[in-house]
């Protein structure tokens, strides 16, 4: 795994955010509002991941995004931070299921056919619409495929033997999500915290813009 820092300032507030698979710190490099904001991504391996260094940290905020929920669940039960807010967005816990994530089948068939027109067709169906499209260009990572063929497999494999159960404060559906089913999302969430839909895609970043209101 790896982590950059978005935002370093020394502010009284820290917001971890677990991204989503293939992304980089650019997916959010956009988003505005106050206090320190530290990226995670790449999954690959996530065994003996160390926790964060955050003495001098008054508020402690996790967002966790698509694949990232399932990553954040895993490493916030292992580092035991003092998280006082947990905040999931378009994923669960169990990434590759048959009822609360992406269908097995169609989750291997996606990994099978990762190649650069699959990665493309895989980022715009993202996305609601030519706009955001457009505005992706600036949000797109710079990794290459095949570390990103290799997150994809791993993650499955990964998924399939730690299931992480931790406590989230509110998770986001967009209704227009064809990567991962809102109704899988909504099986999942239902009776374990509030779950507030959200117009878009699977990409909710042009919606959910402002770490505060997030």
């Amino acid at each position: 795994m790896r982590r950059q820092w978005i935002t370093k300032k020394g502010g009284r507030c820290l917001t971890l955010f677990f991204c989503g698979w293939g992304m980089d710190e650019r997916a959010v490099q956009h988003l505005t509002g106050t206090g320190d904001v530290l990226a995670f991504y790449d999954y690959r391996d996530i065994a003996g991941e160390e926790a964060p260094v955050t003495d001098g940290y008054d508020e402690i905020r996790a967002v966790a995004w698509s694949m990232g929920v399932w990553a954040a669940a895993v490493l916030l039960e292992r580092w035991k931070l003092p998280v006082t807010r947990r905040v999931a967005i378009n994923g669960t816990e169990r990434p590759v299921d048959e009822r609360y994530g992406i269908l097995p089948k169609l989750y291997l068939l996606t990994e099978r056919g990762m190649d650069e027109r699959g990665r493309d067709k895989f980022f715009a169906r993202m996305l609601a619409g030519r706009e955001e499209m457009a505005r992706f260009g600036a949000n797109k990572p710079l990794r290459e495929l095949h570390e990103q063929v290799e997150e994809l497999r791993a993650i499955r494999e990964q998924a399939m033997l730690i299931r992480p159960e931790t406590r989230w404060d509110k998770a986001y559906v967009s209704t227009g999500d064809v990567i991962f089913p809102p109704e899988s999302q909504r099986n999942w969430w239902d009776g374990r915290c509030e779950t507030v839909s959200i117009e878009g895609g699977h990409y909710p970043f042009y919606v959910l813009d402002n770490w505060d209101e997030i």
